[in-house]
């Protein structure tokens, strides 16, 4: 007669181990790819627009959980909530296919504004800037350290800003994503390089010298629609 211990110890042999695995998510990817090329109206943001350390699942998860998203400049506050205006007025104007008012595979969705902070426009930050001789964004940054873990950081143009969040993230404050868009040649360049090969902090980077307020503002918002029509 087999023992109760060996029928247990065959049906635990028996188990497969169950190991989380997470993968490239490349539908959204491609949204996000599309999105910014129409955007920016570059055909190179197809190739060069950059996912690290599955980027869209910690975009989720900081939706979630109302991360707080800080941005580096006014401009890039103003592009993100004027695009979501804009995705709005367009779900709102679009009639349900068929004349079905109840017809869900037609269903728009309503994006909410979430909590966006401009670190420049901190109290501090110029007098900051001032005695350290950095940007106000850096300034802002240096200042919110803290806080900026567990929220979104949206670089739109201050390349300072993102090495220092680079840095900042080194050193322990990790936010649950990056999204480094600085467009120039030189340290703006140099900024998205050192982003895209952190080891421990997701990110969504255009590898070139291109980038801007507006293409960023669109990466964000596409990753809001995404987590909007999930739920």
């Amino acid at each position: 007669m087999i023992s109760f211990s060996l029928l247990l110890s065959a049906f635990k042999k028996e188990q497969k181990t169950e190991e989380f695995k997470e993968i490239s998510d490349d539908v959204n990817e491609s949204r996000i790819r599309k999105v910014c090329t129409e955007v920016s109206g570059d055909i190179d943001y197809k190739r060069f627009l950059s996912f690290q350390l599955h980027p869209i699942a910690a975009a989720l998860k900081a939706f979630k959980n109302d991360s707080v998203i800080y941005t580096d400049t006014p401009l890039m506050k103003t592009a993100i909530i004027e695009r979501i205006l804009e995705e709005n007025t367009k779900a709102l104007a679009d009639k349900p296919r068929g004349g079905f008012a109840a017809d869900e595979s037609a269903k728009k969705t309503i994006l909410k504004i979430p909590e966006i902070i401009c670190v420049a426009e901190h109290s501090k930050a110029a007098e900051f800037a001032k005695k350290y001789n950095v940007s106000k964004a850096l300034a802002g940054f240096m200042i919110l350290k803290d806080d900026i873990q567990k929220s979104i950081v949206i670089i739109g143009k201050d390349d300072p800003a993102l090495l220092g969040i680079c840095r900042m993230a080194e050193r322990g404050s990790l936010p649950y994503l990056v999204l480094g868009f600085p467009s120039g040649i030189n340290a703006q360049k140099t900024s998205k390089e050192y982003l895209i090969k952190m080891k421990d902090l997701p990110a969504i980077a255009m590898t070139q010298t291109k980038g801007g307020a507006e293409t960023a503002a669109a990466c964000l918002v596409e990753l809001i629609k995404i987590y909007e029509e999930g739920l």
